[in-house]
């Protein structure tokens, strides 16, 4: 049987990939064959012993000017595999998530896969909650899908660039809304997000500086786009027919439930309750 091939963009966390990620990651041997990394800048490229399993792509310098964040679906057009992980370099996906995605992808590979869902509503606006379902978008921070389907991004996706796109922090931001809205145009069906187990690194919140998200007009670019990618790609009323949303969560709820800092809240309610009861046996 197949296994899947990962692919990781490296720009700003080198040390996660190499001892965080990359351990992990090379312990399901039974789903992963291969690892491809694409460095996009050379003052953060590393090694790694695993050679047979992990591949290094040098992406610094012209190749990230010319594709920014589509390096993803260029990287995923050297694996070896048909069926493609594409993930952040901040989050690590458990086995049993890993296992549900590649059980998803060979039930149908018409369609894309994921675990952070992104909804719009009827003016088009892009919504920042974690929706799960039937969802117009779903993030690169973790999918999966064909490598089909990223020849078919990388055959299309300069159609869509316009100022704003040539203008964005990292360059083309919003690849993760293009490649969402290319497989309903490919396909004619819309991803798919599960509320699923892993791992998030908590240092994201305690230096934000790294994370994309924060930077100054994010939410304002990533709405802009939005809307400049239904009115190019007719797929308005597909999404309005298909869209079934089953539940959401909160960008900080979902975050805090899959990371060390669910631990911390727990210990703190138990806590609390033992101080409660402490508090209620002496006044009685």
């Amino acid at each position: 049987m197949e296994k899947l091939s990962v692919i990781i963009l490296n720009f700003n966390r080198p040390d996660y990939i190499k001892n965080n990620i990359l351990p992990q990651l090379c312990k399901y041997k039974n789903i992963i064959d291969e690892i491809i990394i694409s460095h996009g800048k050379k003052e953060t490229f590393f090694e790694t012993p695993q050679k047979k399993i992990i591949k290094h792509l040098h992406h610094w310098e012209k190749d990230n000017q010319e594709y920014g964040l589509t390096l993803r679906f260029l990287s995923a057009l050297e694996s070896k595999n048909k069926n493609i992980i594409i993930m952040d370099d901040d989050i690590i996906p458990s086995k049993e998530t890993l296992e549900f995605l590649k059980e998803k992808i060979e039930e149908d590979d018409q369609r894309i896969y994921g675990i952070y869902g992104r909804n719009i509503d009827q003016e088009g606006n892009y919504n920042y909650t974690n929706y799960f379902g039937t969802t117009p978008i779903v993030l690169t921070r973790c999918l999966i899908t064909t490598k089909e389907m990223c020849q078919y991004f990388i055959n299309n996706f300069r159609h869509y660039e316009n100022d704003l796109v040539k203008k964005s922090k990292p360059y083309w931001n919003g690849e993760d809304i293009l490649f969402s809205f290319l497989s309903i145009e490919k396909y004619g069906k819309l991803p798919k997000a599960y509320e699923l187990k892993h791992q998030n690194r908590v240092s994201n919140y305690i230096n934000p500086k790294e994370a994309i998200s924060f930077e100054e007009n994010h939410s304002k670019y990533r709405k802009e786009l939005t809307k400049y990618l239904l009115e190019k790609i007719k797929i308005k009323e597909k999404i309005k027919e298909e869209r079934k949303i089953k539940h959401w969560k909160t960008q900080v709820s979902y975050f805090v439930e899959n990371s060390f800092l669910s631990m911390f809240f727990y210990i703190l309610v138990i806590l609390l309750f033992i101080a409660n009861v402490h508090y209620y046996i002496i006044r009685i």
